[in-house]
């Protein structure tokens, strides 16, 4: 408001001063560069006007930043504005690229989710590490001979799974698809000094009416893992615990059994080849195994024996007795 206030009266000063100035060009019939007295008065007002144009722009820039930024940085402050629409149309360009991929993303979730939801609904046949197809190849055998293993083994793969509600793609074609890498298997096997395990495992869980999906395949020496009545471990169990506590500690032990074993080489199988994985008959075994514990009604170790010489490519046969804490008095017991 001051700096309104002092414009209004330099300007009204000025214009004042104008004024008279005209008023004695005029009277006293003055010339400036030899003009007529009319044209030096005009020259005067128009002079005046000038002049206050001139003084309030120097002075409001004078007063206020604002002014001096609008007087002489405005092409600066366009060309800034210009850029920073440009960029604000970008970012929004970006946002809604964004919104677009994370609709996508939620489509594609929702999507996963529902197929999880169907697959939990249907029927597993072959586990995750579960072998599909395994054999033992001598050593000293000729590439072409070991290819030919190879080639039984994937016709023995095929079968089995569809056997089993799977689809899988001819024989010949899988065969090619993974020509590449059974030729190099094969060459490693070939040049082995001791006898070999050739599996293959499924690298997902594989339901009922699926295709066969991605297959592992696995070459291990077929080391002796246990000789005969090798005891593998054991656990001391409470008798007089809950049936639900019992059943927890004898499935705990089993897992161990099985992550040990397969630590020493054996290929996993998760239905087959794990004693204490509920499938039809290890079930019977298994719970028989709780009653009896329990029936017992006092603390006892359990040991697992393996009852005969036992290589990589298995099966793994355990049979389990009963001993006291501190003793060695033992009670047979045969469980799978």
């Amino acid at each position: 408001m001051t700096y309104i206030f002092v414009l209004v009266v330099i300007s009204g000063i000025i214009a004042y001063v104008g004024d008279w100035l005209g008023t004695l060009v005029g009277k006293k019939r003055l010339t400036i560069f030899g003009l007529r007295p009319r044209i030096t008065a005009l020259v005067v007002a128009i002079s005046t006007g000038i002049l206050i144009t001139l003084l309030t722009l120097g002075v409001a820039a004078a007063l206020s930043e604002d002014v001096r930024t609008a007087l002489f940085s405005m092409d600066t402050i366009r060309q800034e504005i210009d850029k920073l629409q440009a960029e604000t149309r970008g970012l929004v360009e970006s946002r809604n690229r964004l919104e677009q991929e994370k609709k996508a993303l939620n489509d594609d979730v929702a999507r996963l989710t529902s197929q999880v939801r169907i697959k939990e609904t249907e029927s597993v046949v072959f586990r995750k590490d579960e072998p599909l197809a395994v054999c033992v190849i001598a050593a000293g055998r000729r590439p072409e001979e070991v290819m030919k293993e190879l080639t039984n083994l994937i016709i023995s793969l095929t079968d089995k799974v569809r056997r089993r509600g799977v689809k899988v793609k001819d024989e010949i074609e899988f065969f090619t698809e993974n020509k590449e890498q059974l030729g190099q298997m094969a060459n490693h096997i070939a040049t082995s000094t001791q006898d070999l395990v050739v599996g293959a495992v499924a690298a997902e869980n594989i339901n009922a009416g699926e295709e066969l999906g991605n297959v592992r395949f696995l070459v291990l020496p077929n080391n002796l893992i246990f000789t005969k009545n090798q005891e593998i471990a054991s656990v001391e169990i409470n008798g007089r615990a809950n049936r639900g506590e019992i059943a927890r500690d004898l499935k705990n032990f089993m897992d161990e059994i099985n992550q040990e074993v397969v630590n020493l080489g054996m290929i996993a199988n998760p239905l087959t080849g794990r004693f204490g994985d509920l499938s039809s008959e290890s079930m019977i075994s298994f719970y028989d195994m709780v009653n009896r514990i329990r029936e017992l009604n006092r603390k006892i170790v359990l040991i697992a024996v393996v009852p005969e010489d036992t290589y990589a490519i298995g099966p793994l046969d355990v049979s389990f007795r009963f001993e006291e804490p501190g003793e060695n008095a033992d009670e047979p017991d045969e469980g799978q």
